[in-house]
């Protein structure tokens, strides 16, 4: 082989070391320049996704911001709709505090009246709270008297009492003597015969009607406003009742002593009951009435 040969073959060679070298060089660049449209390809849609995104936000701050302005152009036409109220009501105090101030001027005017007016009153009042001290001075001194008074008056009825019953014990006293004086005069005063015609002559039979009331009651013997009169005899015994009240039926009176308008009588109590068992309300007493319960169907036992 000539040298003209082999050069031509170191030729080929390096052109062919060449050709693949390029080639290779190629296939990298071109393998690069795809990852690198890759990557910003990305980059371009994340980008193009952000943009969108703050598009967005921005038109709905947009749509907020004019809402807030819609609402702050209103909210401005009721602040100066209410500065416009506010600003004649500031008016119509200035005018109230005008007229304010005249009539303090007066009220001053007139405080001093007032309390000219108070000084009087206070005066009056002293001197109706010394008259009152002195009229409660009197009505104690007066009260005082009073009482005394109802107290003398108490002792004088009591006294007046007293002496009522003992003008009626007196009363039946007399009473009690005369018809002594009677039987004694009928018996032709022989004191033995009186005893005798006392306890051998029987009670005459009682009216049916017979009814009588209690005068009064001391020591277990009762004061009766009938006698004689209304056919009463020694020895008669009558029912004795109360029709007050719930009405009760206290016992029965036995005649011991008679007179043309009343009689004395011995309490005997319902059952026999001992008369110091008895309660007050179960004693007669004024006003009691007595008769024949039986007959007369008066009161139910």
């Amino acid at each position: 082989m000539t040298w003209i040969g082999k050069i031509l073959m170191v030729f080929v060679l390096i052109l062919g070391i060449a050709a693949m070298w390029f080639m290779t060089t190629v296939f990298v660049a071109r393998t690069n320049w795809k990852s690198d449209r890759d990557a910003w390809q990305n980059l371009y849609k994340e980008a193009d996704k952000a943009r969108v995104a703050e598009l967005n936000r921005y038109k709905a701050e947009k749509e907020s911001l004019e809402k807030q302005l819609v609402a702050e152009q209103t909210n401005g036409k009721g602040l100066s709709a209410q500065i416009a109220t506010l600003t004649g009501a500031n008016d119509k105090i200035s005018e109230d505090n005008k007229r304010m101030t005249a009539i303090l001027q007066g009220a001053d005017i007139k405080a001093v009246e007032l309390q000219a007016i108070n000084q009087a009153l206070t005066d009056e009042v002293k001197q109706t709270r010394d008259r009152n001290v002195v009229l409660e001075n009197e009505r104690v001194v007066l009260t005082t008297a009073r009482e005394n008074a109802m107290k003398d008056r108490q002792e004088f009825e009591n006294r007046a009492r007293r002496a009522n019953n003992d003008k009626q014990r007196l009363e039946a006293r007399v009473e009690s003597l005369s018809g002594q004086l009677a039987e004694a005069r009928a018996s032709g005063g022989s004191s033995t015969a009186t005893v005798q015609n006392s306890f051998t002559k029987p009670a005459a039979p009682l009216p049916e009607n017979i009814r009588g009331a209690v005068t009064s009651y001391e020591n277990g013997y009762v004061s009766v406003n009938i006698g004689i009169d209304a056919g009463l005899t020694r020895g008669a015994k009558l029912d004795i009742y109360r029709t007050t009240g719930k009405g009760e039926y206290l016992g029965q009176i036995e005649i011991e002593r008679v007179y043309p308008k009343s009689a004395v009588a011995k309490f005997i109590p319902r059952e026999n009951r001992n008369l110091r068992s008895l309660r007050p309300e179960q004693l007669p007493k004024t006003g009691d009435e007595v008769g024949l319960v039986g007959s007369s169907s008066i009161i139910s036992r």
